[in-house]
């Protein structure tokens, strides 16, 4: 934390053992990216306050704008694709492939992301990442017939596998660049930039695809460059140590240490099993959300898309509650009451009686998960040590895509069987076990957090 000292962007300082620390040098470790002086001169006295030390972090603000617009080009992307997809082909199998695509190479290839975050340059790896899916996309303006569909496939895993690089290196790189403090509210701006992304990508993709068909890709590629722009500008500070030593040991070295790492750390093995539960839980409501509305309320497409608008805002509003309730509630009460709290909005959702009801559900669903996972996601971050962090995150990622698609196909298999409600239902029990787990597991990886968060800077 900051008192009336603000730190110098490469400006070492001393910090506490990891949890479950196993390195013998993790009392010197690399420095943080904090606030730098271009930042504080803005402010008198040169101290920011908490609630603008996010936006005038000059870095963080390039790295989450970059980010928001790559998550609107993506969205177009997704949109764009599908429709390809229809107009090329009428197989029912054409839409499995590309979500094949998209899954496989994360869970195979995705702790490889975060060996790489971790032996080299994380502002590199980002703005590669970037440029590679930028190049990826040109490519599906050669598909015209259905012969060459299998260029949209082979896109869908390069874009994925590119991600499987990029997501590891942000996210090992935020502790870096904020303060202690404000990692949570970091995190939890991060996750709603997702959430306004998906619903203004769409739209945009829309009207892009009625203009002129090619301009909805060149559009999601456009906007992968702006976020390597975005990325160049900023300052990160280098991995340390790691960077040194990364020609000393090999890439598949690399990966069993950091699975061993997970391993041996009880701590960081609850923080990952409670992400899974619950994005396994969250994750089934989406897939029968659109027929249930249809349903029971006579939604329309205008209608969904307001719940959709109704999710954002409920993501932004966690946003600004996840920076308050992050100075001075404990991070387990945090995660596991948002969840539980989530659980119940999803039965409110499951049986609303009228269509108010399921916007102020949807509203209070978006701000449970953004406050949990943004929490979440500070944890994985606080516990791991800097040298392992790109390889935790890694596993993060893969943990949630892996989840994500298990719901998915949970909510297929059982809304076939059962009515929708009975499928909610058990989300939301999924949902709330893992706020239970939460509340009752993760006080060790809270205190961490707490300590860090404590430390003078």
């Amino acid at each position: 934390m900051y008192h009336g000292v603000v730190r110098q962007p490469f400006e070492s300082k001393p910090k506490p053992r990891s949890v479950n620390e196993t390195s013998p040098d993790a009392d010197e470790p690399p420095a943080r990216l904090a606030v730098g002086p271009s930042d504080a001169a803005a402010v008198p006295g040169g101290v920011v306050p908490r609630r603008h030390e996010l936006l005038q972090n000059r870095s963080f603000a390039l790295l989450w704008g970059g980010q928001l617009v790559s998550m609107i080009g993506l969205q177009c992307l997704i949109v764009a694709g599908i429709t390809l997809i229809a107009d090329v082909s009428h197989s029912p199998l054409a839409l499995l492939i590309p979500a094949l695509c998209v899954t496989a190479p994360q869970v195979v290839l995705g702790l490889m992301g975060g060996v790489i975050a971790d032996r080299l340059s994380r502002k590199r790896v980002m703005i590669i990442s970037d440029l590679a899916r930028a190049l990826i996309v040109l490519t599906l303006l050669l598909v015209t017939t259905p012969g060459q569909i299998w260029i949209l496939y082979a896109a869908a895993a390069g874009l994925a596998l590119a991600g499987a690089f990029f997501d590891p290196a942000r996210n090992a790189s935020l502790p870096r660049l904020v303060p202690d403090h404000s990692l949570i509210a970091a995190n939890g701006l991060i996750q709603s930039s997702h959430v306004i992304a998906l619903i203004l990508g769409p739209v945009i993709g829309g009207f892009a695809l009625e203009l002129w068909q090619p301009s909805a890709f060149l559009l999601a590629s456009g906007a992968f460059v702006v976020s390597a722009a975005a990325v160049t500008l900023m300052r990160i500070p280098p991995n340390g140590r790691v960077a040194a030593e990364a020609g000393q040991t090999n890439l598949f070295r690399d990966v069993r240490d950091g699975l061993a790492f997970i391993r041996r750390s009880r701590v960081l093995r609850r923080v990952l099993a409670v992400t899974a539960v619950a994005t396994l839980g969250a994750g089934a409501v989406l897939l029968l959300a659109i027929p249930h509305l249809k349903t029971t309320v006579g939604a329309g497409g205008l209608q969904y898309g307001i719940a959709m608008s109704a999710l954002g805002l409920g993501s932004l509003l966690g946003c600004g509650l996840v920076t308050r309730l992050g100075q001075g509630v404990a991070a387990t009460t945090m995660v596991g009451g948002m969840l539980i709290l989530a659980g119940a909005a999803i039965v409110a959702f499951a049986y609303a009686p009228g269509y108010a009801v399921v916007l102020a559900s949807v509203a209070l669903i978006g701000m449970c998960l953004v406050v949990a996972r943004g929490t979440l996601d500070a944890l994985t971050q606080t516990v791991a040590p800097d040298e392992m962090r790109g390889r935790v995150q890694s596993a993060v990622h893969i943990l949630i895509v892996s989840s994500a698609a298990a719901a998915a196909g949970f909510a297929a298999v059982l809304g076939s069987l059962v009515p929708p409600e009975i499928v909610f239902v058990a989300a939301a029990a999924t949902t709330t076990a893992a706020g239970l787990a939460a509340l009752l597991a993760l006080r060790e990886a809270a205190d961490a957090l707490r300590t860090v968060v404590a430390q003078p800077s």
